[in-house]
């Protein structure tokens, strides 16, 4: 068998492709050979390789992320900024970053680290809903965000999202803790969805201009504009359900722990 250097050589002069000039510290991943040479670019523009005697094509794996820039990623995660943006500052692929996201999202608890008011400090727990309208992949397949909001510590209960029927408004009000639903009084509007849901002992409805929903309306507001996803007229819409939800939570529960920190700092 001719030897490496001259097995590259003549192999290039057939196939007339470029060798890859660092193949002397390249080894196929299949065959740990090193025969190796360019074969184009992947979809996300790397430099793609393939052995000579295996056929394995393959791209060069970069070094793992630090940390420290890990980190960076959750905190962009909770800002406004798409995707690919992340993925350009901190030079990474769009396939590991939504990976790395999917597993972030998957930590959150169902109860978004939602923290009880002590019992000293209430009577009757004022509780605030709303519903904010989203879509997943399609303006036409609409997903709305039903909130419950705990009007002293700021902190969002429960979160539930679906259609605007009395079935999303009766699951959100399931999700609430029992030992809250029975200290709760929630004010909402007057969509009828609410009142149908709601015991009416444990219920008012209120107008826009009364202020009474004004903190949930305003939170409605922060995460339209801090959850890349919900942010109107943009191209950084959520493609899939999953990732829909997750980043509303992510961001929800982010919220009660900073919320917490105000609220029951010592």
């Amino acid at each position: 068998m001719k030897n490496r250097e001259q097995f590259l050589v003549i192999d290039s002069a057939m196939n007339n492709q470029e060798v890859a000039p660092q193949a002397d510290n390249l080894t196929c991943p299949r065959c740990q050979l090193s025969h190796i040479k360019r074969n184009g670019h992947t979809y996300y523009g790397k430099q793609n390789y393939r052995c000579q005697c295996c056929g394995r094509q393959f791209v060069l794996r970069r070094q793992k992320l630090s940390d420290e820039a890990k980190q960076l990623i959750c905190r962009l995660l909770l800002e406004r900024i798409s995707l690919r943006g992340i993925c350009r500052l901190l030079d990474v692929s769009l396939c590991w970053l939504l990976n790395f996201m999917r597993q972030i999202y998957q930590t959150v608890p169902d109860d978004l680290f939602f923290r009880m008011p002590k019992e000293s400090e209430f009577e009757l727990l004022c509780l605030e809903a709303d519903e904010m309208w989203s879509f997943v992949e399609r303006k036409s397949n609409k997903q709305w965000i039903w909130l419950v909001l705990e009007r002293r510590s700021g902190q969002i209960i429960a979160v539930q999202i679906g259609d605007r029927s009395e079935k999303s408004a009766a699951a959100l009000w399931q999700k609430l803790p029992p030992e809250l639903k029975a200290n709760a009084l929630i004010l909402t509007d007057h969509w009828e969805a609410c009142a149908s849901a709601i015991p009416p002992e444990q219920h008012t409805a209120c107008g826009k201009r009364s202020g009474q929903t004004s903190l949930i309306e305003g939170f409605n507001c922060r995460l339209r504009q801090r959850v890349s996803p919900l942010v109107r007229k943009t191209t950084s819409f959520s493609k899939n359900q999953a990732n829909h939800q997750g980043a509303i939570n992510y961001f929800l529960s982010h919220s009660n722990l900073e919320r917490q920190k105000l609220t029951f700092a010592v």
